[in-house]
């Protein structure tokens, strides 16, 4: 591998064309766009763009871009109705644009993912759990057969880690994976790039990618840093722009600090394109929020300094798709979503590259992990609208898992919480429960993260939970509310109003609490727990002005042991999902309501 070029340099070298669209020329820009701002581009030997064309009113140039985002490995959807193709009716979109655009003079046609290309899938299983183990990264291997020519990396991209995320790329991504605000990567130097420039139809393309600092495993960040994106793209912008007659910036950043469906950390689209140069850069395919942007046409509200910003959702809802027209001065010109659901599947693709996907994952979704319980606790119904109302036979049993666990794993944990990020839906009641229905409980790759703190600190804990709780006659939002392992148990006094508040009868190991308030606890929970109720705490201290406890500030550690995995070895032990190991409602939570509200 040769030597990376020094700070303040790119070094731009000719990359492979993908098989399926081989009249694109491809050209990777390597080095740390981070570390300075880049004066110079300099190019490999025998590496020359072609001559610059000359687009105007009298001869415009017109690139089609179409992208999507936050696929999290969902190529097709399973259910108990049987499988439903999603990334095959975006291919028999994407072909047929393909078709009608190739051998057109002055015309380009790109197709970006915007990252969190797995993490949600049982084909996430098949990346294995080391580079030695890895079998496939089903959205890479499909993206190439399929002809996407670059990828942003999302925050659940380094979810496996880097080993498994470089092996995924060295073995599946026949495009560039981009990232330019990703340094100090060892293991990914090489794999993964700042931008790439792309010359089709005469046009010159630039794309730049940037991921995410929010959401990251604390324990990657120790091989790696996403540094601030604002900086690193204003490093970039003035050796790169004049290479390009278009330049994209494709961010995992999401749409706005404003946004409250996931973490956005210094910057997001809206206030990345409002510290741009005006004119610098036509568009910003985002991802990240799940936003879903211009479903019926580009809207005003989109267009921030000038600069056009998309996004389509998640789960391949939406494939997006832009008309960028050069007369002279490039401008977006069209932009909308297009639904999935409506597309026809292309059944060539689905028999000739899907279908083998699905073959290898099919054995790990049937696998019987035990029986379950008939308790009602365990079902959908329940997780989905009685979790934050009391205490929960389904989340005594997990938060017990993460104690068995952690202590079989050598972590001499006094206790557990988890919170409904961690349970995304039920299981089957008093029958069989399979990896797949499992995996759809927890389909997201958090890890078990280990927290210090005294009695006294988790007194506050406990106060703090029961200002989330559920109350009656209130809608259900996102709070936050934690349950706890069978070592703790309380009284919740709901008050007149949600400040009012209060625990009374705490014990810890069948001691009151109150004897142990000095005494160093190590907590179990989840590296993503609470992170979701963020909208609602912020609205909290405003409205009800509530001393919230910020979990964030306990000294904590990630051990990297997977959640799900733990979990299912925890099932398989104990026979099933069963009461003997924790599957039942114990009394360890009780909660008594205000019989008389004030009038």
């Amino acid at each position: 591998m040769p030597h990376p070029p020094p700070p303040g340099v790119l070094r731009c070298l000719r990359g492979l064309p993908s098989p399926v669209s081989p009249h694109t020329d491809v050209y990777w820009l390597c080095g740390n766009a981070g570390a300075a701002p880049i004066h110079r581009i300099e190019f490999a030997p025998n590496v020359h763009l072609p001559p610059r064309q000359h687009f105007s009113a009298e001869l415009p140039a017109r690139l089609k871009i179409l992208h999507f985002n936050d696929l999290h490995g969902h190529i097709c959807r399973f259910s108990s109705h049987g499988e439903t193709p999603i990334f095959a009716r975006m291919v028999s979109r994407i072909r047929t644009l393909r078709r009608e655009w190739t051998g057109r003079p002055r015309s380009a046609l790109l197709v970006l993912s915007a990252g969190d290309d797995l993490v949600g899938s049982v084909f996430d299983e098949l990346l294995g759990r080391d580079a030695e183990s890895f079998q496939v990264h089903a959205g890479y291997r499909l993206y190439s057969a399929a002809g996407v020519q670059a990828a942003a990396l999302g925050n659940h991209d380094f979810d496996m880690g880097p080993d498994v995320l470089a092996q995924a790329i060295r073995r599946d991504a026949q495009f560039p994976i981009l990232s330019a605000n990703l340094v100090g990567s060892r293991r990914l130097e090489g794999l993964v790039h700042p931008a790439a420039l792309f010359v089709s139809g005469g046009i010159r393309i630039g794309v730049i990618g940037l991921s995410t600092p929010g959401e990251i495993g604390e324990l990657w960040l120790q091989e790696f840093r996403l540094i601030n994106p604002v900086q690193v793209v204003h490093n970039l912008l003035p050796a790169l722009r004049p290479l390009c007659d278009v330049l994209i910036i494709l961010s995992h950043l999401g749409y706005s600090l404003d946004s409250g469906t996931a973490t956005v950390r210094y910057a997001g689209d809206v206030e990345l394109a409002r510290s741009l140069p005006r004119g610098s850069v036509q568009l910003i395919v985002g991802g990240h929020t799940h936003s879903i942007l211009n479903e019926q046409g580009l809207s005003p509200q989109n267009v921030v300094n000038d600069i056009a910003i998309v996004q389509a959702g998640t789960l391949g809802e939406f494939l997006g798709e832009v008309d960028i027209t050069l007369r002279g001065t490039p401008a977006v010109t069209h932009a909308r979503l297009n639904r999935t659901a409506l597309m026809p599947v292309d059944e060539a693709f689905e028999q000739e590259h899907v279908l083998p996907l699905k073959e290898m994952a099919a054995p790990l979704l049937a696998a019987p992990l035990g029986r379950t319980e008939n308790l009602p606790d365990l079902g959908t119904d329940c997780v989905r609208n009685d979790l934050a109302a009391g205490e929960s036979g389904m989340a005594n049993f997990i938060a017990d898992a993460l104690v068995n666990r952690c202590r079989a794993r050598g972590h001499p944990v006094d206790l557990a919480f988890v919170d409904a990020t961690c349970i995304r839906t039920g299981i089957p009641i008093g029958g069989t429960v399979t990896f797949g229905q499992w995996f759809n409980v927890m389909p997201f790759a958090d890890t078990i993260r280990l927290c210090w703190l005294t009695g006294r600190q988790l007194l506050a804990l406990l106060q703090d939970n029961a200002h989330r709780i559920d109350r009656p006659g209130e809608p259900h939002i996102e709070r936050g509310f934690l349950h706890f392992s069978s070592q703790i148990r309380y009284t919740i006094e709901t008050g007149a109003t949600r400040a009012d508040a209060r625990v009374r009868d705490v014990t810890f190991e069948n001691e009151p609490l109150e004897h142990h308030l000095d005494r160093p606890l190590l907590a179990a929970c989840t590296s993503f727990v609470r992170q979701p109720a963020s909208a609602w705490e912020q609205l909290a201290v405003r409205t009800y002005h509530l001393q919230l406890f910020d979990l964030g500030k306990l000294s904590h550690l990630d051990t990297g042991l997977f959640l799900r995995r733990e979990l299912v070895q925890y099932i398989r032990d104990c026979g099933g999902v069963t009461a003997a190991c924790g599957a039942r409602r114990d009394g360890r939570l009780v909660v008594r309501h205000d019989t008389h509200p004030p009038t």
